[in-house]
C-alpha cells in the first residue's frame, strides 16, 4: 500500500492536473466519483453502508474531541452562552482498505482552502457555502 497527500502528490511527474470542474481524467477525485467507481467495480460494495461507516467515524471523532473544543471556545468567548460566535471546519482524512473498510487517518483543524484547480474551487466553495448554511446566519440572529 502507498499513501501520499495532495501537497506531495501534485509534485510527482505522474500527477495529472484537473483542468475542469469535474474530476474526469485528473489525479484528484471527489468522494462521489470514488463511490461511483466502487459501485461499478466492487461487487459487494454498498454506497449507503460506506457513507454510514464514514459518518460513524466522523461523529465518534467529534464526540471524542468535543470537551476540548468546547473548553477552547469558551475560553476565547466566555460571554457567548449560545456558542454562536465560534466554529471550526475539521478536515477528516479517510482511507478505504482492500476489504472496503474506512479508516480515519488524521483530522486537520487548519485545512487548506487554497485552490489549485477548478475542481478544488468547486469542492471548497460548496463546503464553505454549506458551512454558512448550517450556521443559519441572518440579520435577525445577529441583532439578537
Amino acid at each position: 500500500m502507498h499513501l501520499t497527500n495532495y501537497a506531495i502528490n501534485k509534485t510527482s511527474g505522474n500527477f495529472v492536473k484537473n483542468d475542469a470542474v469535474d474530476d474526469d481524467g485528473g489525479s484528484k477525485r471527489t468522494l462521489t466519483t470514488v463511490l461511483d467507481y466502487m459501485e461499478e467495480n466492487e461487487p459487494n460494495f454498498s454506497r449507503e453502508d460506506m457513507l454510514d461507516q464514514i459518518e460513524d467515524i466522523c461523529v465518534k471523532t467529534v464526540i471524542a474531541v468535543q470537551p476540548a473544543l468546547s473548553h477552547a471556545y469558551r475560553t476565547c468567548q466566555p460571554d457567548d452562552r449560545e456558542n454562536s460566535m465560534c466554529f471550526q471546519i475539521l478536515g477528516m482524512d479517510i482511507m478505504i482498505d482492500q476489504k472496503l473498510k474506512p479508516w480515519l487517518i488524521e483530522v486537520n483543524h487548519l485545512s487548506s482552502f487554497g485552490t489549485d484547480s477548478p475542481l478544488d474551487k468547486r469542492v471548497k466553495f460548496d463546503l464553505i457555502h454549506d458551512t454558512f448554511h448550517l450556521l443559519n446566519l441572518s440579520i435577525k440572529r445577529k441583532k439578537k
